[in-house]
């Protein structure tokens, strides 16, 4: 079966991480956005899983300090809680794919809280203080959204349904 073409595996990762900040930036109701999904971490985390030979770090630096502007949070905030959770996937990627979606899902519940602990602690850390529960809101939320957001994007990644 045929793989991809790396130019469409690019433009696929470019095109999900310009719809993942979009994602970030829509306006929700007060009461939704505490719980908005961690769109970034969850499709870097899809990437760093389903095409080991594309750079994760370097990409999960740069958009997390493209959200450091955009949120106007201290500068490398949320590079560094990308670049932890792209670094922990792949490092366990091994680990990830030979679990069903449904216990990959459960497994990747770690690195998403470590990066909602992180956001918490920098925020501590800067004197923005936020409902402690509130934090752990988003990290629930993504693990929700993982099946959902794998399954499209193997649907945009594979358009044709090959398999490898």
């Amino acid at each position: 079966m045929s793989r991809p073409s790396p130019q469409a595996v690019w433009f696929s990762f470019l095109l999900s991480l310009l719809v993942g900040l979009l994602l970030q930036l829509v306006e929700l109701p007060d009461s939704l956005s505490a719980a908005r999904p961690l769109w970034m971490p969850l499709i870097l985390s899809y990437w760093a899983l389903r095409e080991p030979q594309l750079p994760a770090l370097l990409p999960s630096f740069l958009v997390g300090l493209m959200l450091d502007v955009l949120y106007a949070a201290p500068f490398g905030q949320h590079a560094l809680g990308l670049v932890v959770v792209s670094y922990l996937v792949v490092r366990l990627r091994s680990f990830f794919i030979i679990f069903p979606l449904w216990q990959a899902t459960l497994a990747l519940i770690p690195a998403w809280a470590l990066y909602c602990f992180l956001m918490f602690w920098i925020d501590g850390a800067t004197n923005h203080r936020p409902e402690i529960w509130l934090r752990w809101l988003p990290a629930i939320s993504t693990t929700l959204f993982w099946p959902l957001l794998w399954s499209v994007m193997e649907l945009v990644r594979r358009p044709g349904g090959d398999e490898d």
